[in-house]
């Protein structure tokens, strides 16, 4: 199961909760970058060089990855000529269409003009019909991320970018994908502005050993249900979801209990008997210092006890939702 994700079809991921609830689920996120953008961090989004200086976003430049890859456009451009009928982009307008840097294609950009499915812009860029945009950015995403040195799940919040592509050489499951973004909303609708860049690195530096179990967890709900009938799968989405956020409310409010105790009920008795047992054997007071010790040994035993069950937690495979519901949604005490 891969650990990290590659974003696509756009350089700029979106500055929405979208994005904030991938930056929590992979341990690693990449955007395709041309390498231009190296010297010239301004042009992206504001908020793209910040993610990028604090290790969120990994650029990833399609020059250094794709000159390696044999015949890169072949299957693409098979698929263009058998399901692409180039007669219905004739009459798109300019609003149909979407600049794509000349790194991204690869090789395919004169290919591409000569079909007719592409026309030169102002260098570097291409303008291209944007549903077959979509498709070559679906299927550039699915060969990079397929890259050993990349080795990432290819990840969009533009559901538009599968419908022509489905099913043909690409290793993209939209269900799965669609899935993924539908559970992980349900099980942590949390508020957006509460949440800063700064809060989600600690967050997982702190939990991120936690974060791989949960994400198999989820990721194995997702293949279940894009194998359901589709005349079932809401209503299993729905129930499976329920499941999952009873038993992230029950993990959280162990760890509540389980923590509290270990930190205020194991340690004084420990220590008080403990120093029982030290002042009776000095005093030569023989019986105070056996129930000292007795006392001692069942503390010691009710801390191993709860140190085990704080240990059973921290491996459940939902322990690291549970932390992200404390961390973003706490208790209200009252009084």
């Amino acid at each position: 199961m891969r650990a990290k994700a590659l974003y696509f079809p756009y350089i700029n991921l979106p500055d929405d909760d979208w994005l904030y609830l991938m930056l929590l689920y992979w341990d690693q996120l990449s955007s395709i970058l041309p390498s231009a953008y190296i010297f010239n961090p301004e042009e992206l989004a504001p908020h793209m060089p910040l993610l990028m200086k604090e290790g969120l976003v990994k650029p990833i430049y399609p020059q250094e990855v794709l000159h390696d890859v044999t015949d890169f456009g072949k299957p693409f451009l098979n698929y263009i000529r058998r399901h692409v009928r180039r007669r219905q982009l004739r009459d798109t307008g300019p609003e149909d269409r979407v600049p794509i840097h000349i790194e991204k294609l690869g090789g395919v950009a004169d290919e591409l003009v000569d079909l007719r499915l592409a026309m030169p812009a102002e260098y570097p860029w291409f303008n291209m019909d944007r549903r077959v945009a979509n498709v070559f950015m679906s299927y550039l995403a699915s060969v990079i991320g397929s890259l050993p040195e990349v080795d990432s799940t290819s990840v969009t919040n533009d559901t538009d970018c599968f419908h022509l592509l489905i099913g043909y050489q690409v290793r993209i499951h939209p269900e799965r994908v669609r899935l993924r973004h539908l559970v992980l909303k349900d099980i942590f609708p949390f508020p957006r502005g509460q949440i800063t860049l700064n809060k989600i690195v600690k967050f997982k530096e702190k939990y991120g050993n936690e974060l791989a179990r949960f994400r198999n967890k989820i990721e194995s709900l997702c293949i279940d249900l894009s194998n359901v009938p589709q005349q079932y799968r809401e209503e299993q989405r729905h129930l499976r979801v329920a499941e999952l956020k009873d038993e992230v409310e029950f993990i959280a409010a162990r760890m509540r209990e389980t923590w509290h105790q270990i930190t205020f009920l194991d340690i004084l008795p420990v220590l008080g008997a403990g120093a029982a047992v030290i002042a009776g054997v000095q005093g030569h007071q023989l019986v105070a210092a056996t129930l000292g010790a007795q006392s001692l040994s069942t503390a010691v035993y009710q801390c191993l006890l709860r140190h085990r069950e704080r240990n059973i937690l921290l491996g459940h495979p939902l322990a690291y939702g549970a932390f992200l519901k404390r961390e973003w949604s706490p208790v209200k005490r009252v009084g």
